[in-house]
């Protein structure tokens, strides 16, 4: 039987200090995507590259935009009411037929003008079949090869306890494969930062739930392989938190004059002439020159596999160190957020986790989120044979310490 917990945005010290029982285990730190969540979910879920995939940022540039029908009723487009902003936002996920995890978010600090333009990446959560369809993914791969498997507490909205409330659909007995969502420790992770107490105890909560399951499942099954892993870390932000506009001030401008995506640490921007590139690369190589952030050059993107359509993800995008955030992004204003991600896959703060209770390979340092989903057909005896695969099994290798 295996068994497998994935925990969004547990870091590698915090699993070593917070959550006993994993850090008994053999574990590997995982060295994440230079992306947000959604993009992490892709690679670990298809074994596939971003440019591969597809999915780097919540939202991409398009026609099939939620907020379309704002258009359509006259001079709404160009009222930038934050209550009114907010109401278009519940209304438009009231009728949204998006299920996937993020929905539709608000485009809150985004002039309405703009939201017309953008589409969610994603419409239909992992584990649907509508889900990247021309791309084999872990949940397609268990129904293709009839292993009994479930799926527990998959799903949007995700809540503290959702993991250990909805685990009695588990049969400990006859399943081969289960796997766990426990979404809440990046929401905590954001609230609250790596040093609260809020943070440390749900993340040992966390940890004395994977460890009273495993020994459940050992009463009914004499082998059990315990499989954790995150998709990213977290790095406590600090100040000072950047307004990008005051840049755009400072030469005459304004940022809402452009088309952009303002996220948590990434300014995306797409111009309509030159003229606009050439005023916005200006401000950007200052924030640049201050060594703040830098331009996602090619360099770049063929280091993290980010070949990716620009006309969707941007023309240009500029990525904030850590450990700093935007302010008045799409998602807020930025006062209250206390931890983050989507930094450069690198850095070891930023390192999340790969802990198995069987033996890891000796000869890598680190685990990939390509790695996640051949090391699981392994374990299920499921071969790799007829599927493209980026990353490698770690688990029982030959070279296992």
């Amino acid at each position: 039987m295996t068994i497998v917990f994935f925990m969004d945005g547990v870091k590698y010290d915090m699993m070593k200090k917070y959550m006993p029982f994993l850090a008994s285990l053999n574990s590997k730190p995982l060295q994440s995507e230079f992306g947000y969540s959604c993009a992490c979910h892709a690679t670990m879920y298809t074994s596939r590259y971003i440019e591969e995939h597809g999915t780097w940022f919540i939202w991409k540039k398009g026609e099939k935009s939620p907020y379309k029908w704002i258009n359509y009723i006259p001079g709404l487009k160009y009222i930038n009411f934050l209550p009114l902003k907010l109401l278009l936002g519940k209304v438009t996920r009231k009728l949204s037929k998006n299920t996937s995890y993020s929905g539709v978010p608000c485009l809150v600090n985004l002039p309405l003008k703009y939201w017309p333009l953008f589409e969610t990446t994603e419409d239909v959560i992992w584990n649907d079949d509508k889900y990247k369809p021309e791309i084999p993914n872990m949940f397609s791969i268990l129904k293709k090869e009839k292993v009994q498997h479930k799926i527990v507490a998959l799903h949007s909205g995700t809540q503290p306890d959702d993991a250990w409330n909805e685990e009695g659909i588990v049969d400990y007995k006859n399943d081969k494969f289960v796997y766990f969502f426990i979404g809440y420790t990046d929401n905590i992770m954001h609230a609250y930062g790596e040093n609260a107490n809020e943070s440390k105890e749900y993340f040992t909560k966390v940890d004395s739930f994977i460890k009273e399951t495993y020994k459940k499942a050992k009463k009914d099954n004499e082998d059990v392989t315990i499989l954790a892993f995150s998709d990213h870390g977290h790095i406590n932000i600090e100040e000072p938190k950047i307004d990008i506009n005051k840049y755009f001030i400072q030469e005459g401008k304004k940022v809402n004059n452009y088309i952009h995506l303002i996220e948590s640490n990434f300014a995306r921007f797409w111009f309509r002439n030159e003229q606009e590139k050439i005023e916005v690369t200006k401000i950007l190589n200052k924030l640049q020159n201050e060594q703040l952030g830098f331009i996602l050059d090619k360099e770049y993107q063929k280091k993290y596999h980010l070949n990716m359509n620009k006309e969707e993800h941007g023309e240009i995008v500029f990525y904030l160190e850590a450990p700093h955030e935007f302010t008045k992004t799409i998602w807020g204003f930025g006062k209250t957020v206390k931890s983050g991600h989507g930094f450069e896959p690198i850095l070891p703060k930023h390192y999340g986790i790969f802990c198995c209770n069987k033996k890891l390979a000796q000869d890598v340092e680190f685990a990939y989120l390509t790695d996640v989903l051949p090391s699981i057909m392994v374990q299920l005896g499921i071969s790799r044979e007829g599927y493209i695969l980026r990353g490698k099994n770690i688990i029982n290798t030959d070279n296992a310490d």
